[in-house]
């Protein structure tokens, strides 16, 4: 009986042997960094996994990121410029005022002045079953130099950022839109009626805002790495792990996806994700638990599929009411609202 037993702990030692060894000879990034150093120059050990320590801490400590590795290698060697412009068209180089404007946390999401006036004197048009938003990215912030005027970068309006600086009083003023011709995405109740503040007779504005924290601003994209944007996981080195609960481009989610998301979740799952008549969408342990598979089968299948059978969950790809990439859409404006902090 001993002897059985040691022979499998033999086996079992052997195999995993056998599992480093394939780990350390299948390394999937290497063609890409072969085909990198074959356009740009091997300015990096071709090979070897490439870190990167962004600038800010995360929970109290500084967090690697390995997504260079098949990106920019030589990101930190080659400066924010260069890996911009490497990356692809209209890649940010750096977080400057103008992308933090646009996308920062201290921002409000407004809908867009068309879109605004269209919607007429309604402070927010009632759900509807019907996904009017394009799933089609938007253009990306084009790239700047650091410490450049924000003029070549994306410039939202000619109207002052929004802020959370101190008004009358000590209290932090209201976050506006950037452009007053713009309206803000409300809260909305079970019916899908705007709520309101009985405080000031108007409707209650849902603090629906950008995603890059303020201790990014004025860094590169060499200081900042890509999950601060992206999402992702920040220490895989296959492409799979990387690309788990990926936001390829979350410029075009912050554009497309708000009127989308009211226009078909409000209603239930609330303005902000907060939840109403169907569960939390903002909930960290779940965004934390659920991929963004589940969260596609949930939406596609609704109450047909296995995990909302029998629920008010509408089946929208099932009945052709949305377009896999509007359901994409969604996905991503859901993932992005799972904080930065709680990412692996």
């Amino acid at each position: 009986m001993l002897g059985r037993a040691f022979l499998a702990v033999g086996i079992l030692f052997v195999a995993l042997l056998a599992f480093a060894f394939y780990q350390d000879f299948n390394r999937p990034y290497v063609p890409i960094q072969q085909q990198y150093a074959a356009r740009y120059g091997a300015d990096f050990s071709v090979g070897d996994i490439q870190q990167l320590f962004p600038k800010v801490q995360v929970n109290g400590n500084f967090q690697v990121e390995r997504c260079i590795t098949c990106h920019v290698p030589d990101a930190v060697k080659i400066g924010p410029q260069e890996a911009a412009r490497r990356l692809g068209a209209n890649h940010p180089a750096v977080i400057n005022d103008a992308v933090f404007a646009k996308y920062g946390q201290d921002t409000l999401i407004c809908r867009p002045a068309s879109a605004a006036a269209a919607a007429g004197a309604s402070p927010s048009p009632a759900a509807s079953p019907s996904a009017a938003a394009s799933g089609s990215p938007a253009a990306s912030p084009s790239t700047s130099p650091r410490g450049s005027s924000p003029g070549a970068s994306p410039v939202p309006s000619s109207s002052p950022t929004p802020s959370l600086s101190q008004g009358a009083g000590g209290a932090a003023a209201p976050l506006q839109c950037q452009d007053p011709k713009a309206t803000p995405y409300y809260v909305l109740d079970v019916n899908g009626h705007a709520v309101t503040d009985p405080a000031t007779g108007k409707p209650e504005v849902a603090q629906l805002t950008g995603f890059l924290p303020s201790q990014y601003k004025g860094l590169g994209i060499d200081e900042t790495g890509c999950v601060i944007c992206h999402n992702g996981n920040r220490q895989a080195t296959t492409e799979a792990g990387a690309h788990q609960n990926l936001v390829p481009n979350p410029f075009a989610v912050y554009q497309n996806a708000p009127q989308l998301y009211e226009n078909s979740c409000a209603q239930c799952h609330g303005a902000t994700g907060e939840g109403l008549k169907g569960p939390p969408l903002d909930d960290q342990n779940r965004l934390g638990f659920f991929n963004d598979d589940y969260y596609h089968r949930c939406i596609f299948a609704g109450n047909l599929g296995s995990e909302h059978l029998g629920s008010i969950m509408p089946p929208w790809g099932l009945k052709h009411l949305m377009s896999n990439s509007q359901i994409d859409l969604l996905v991503h404006w859901i993932r992005l609202w799972q904080q930065y902090t709680s990412l692996p």
